[in-house]
C-alpha cells in the first residue's frame, strides 16, 4: 500500500514547484547572502593585505634597527590578490548557481577553487607568522 492509497499526499518535488514559489525565493536570497559573504571575505583579505604591506613600512620607519618585517609588502600584495580572487570565485559561483536554479538544472558543487584559496591563505598566514618571528630575533 503506497501513500496515495492511504489517502496521504506527497509533497511536490522542487522540480514540480512553479518558479517564483517561496522555496525559490528563499534559495535565491540564500545565494545572494552567500555572494555577499564571499565579497565581504575578499574585501577583508584585501584590507588585511594592505595593512600588512603598510605595517612593514611603518615598522621600518619608526624602528631603531630599520629591520621591519622582511617581505611584508610581497605578503600584503599576495593577500590583496587572494582577496580579488575570492571576489571572482564568489561571483562565478553565484552566477552558476542562479542560472542552474532558474533553468531547473542540477547544481554541481565544485570545491577545488575554494580549497585552493583556503590553502593559499593558510600558507600565507604561516609565512607571515614565520617572518614576524624571524624579525623578533
Amino acid at each position: 500500500m503506497n501513500e496515495s492509497d492511504a489517502g496521504g499526499e506527497r509533497a511536490p518535488s522542487s522540480a514540480a514547484l512553479p518558479l517564483g514559489s517561496l522555496q525559490d525565493a528563499a534559495a535565491i536570497q540564500a545565494n545572494e547572502r552567500t555572494l555577499l559573504a564571499w565579497i565581504r571575505t575578499g574585501l577583508s583579505l584585501t584590507a588585511f593585505g594592505f595593512v600588512i604591506a603598510r605595517l612593514g613600512v611603518w615598522i621600518r620607519i619608526i624602528g631603531d634597527s630599520g629591520k621591519g618585517i622582511p617581505g611584508a609588502h610581497w605578503i600584503g600584495a599576495l593577500f590583496v590578490v587572494l582577496g580579488a580572487a575570492l571576489d571572482g570565485i564568489g561571483i562565478t559561483r553565484y552566477v552558476h548557481f542562479h542560472r542552474s536554479f532558474v533553468r531547473r538544472r542540477p547544481i554541481s558543487i565544485n570545491v577545488t577553487g575554494v580549497l585552493t584559496i583556503a590553502g593559499a591563505i593558510a600558507l600565507l598566514g604561516a609565512l607571515l607568522g614565520a617572518f614576524v618571528i624571524a624579525s623578533l630575533w
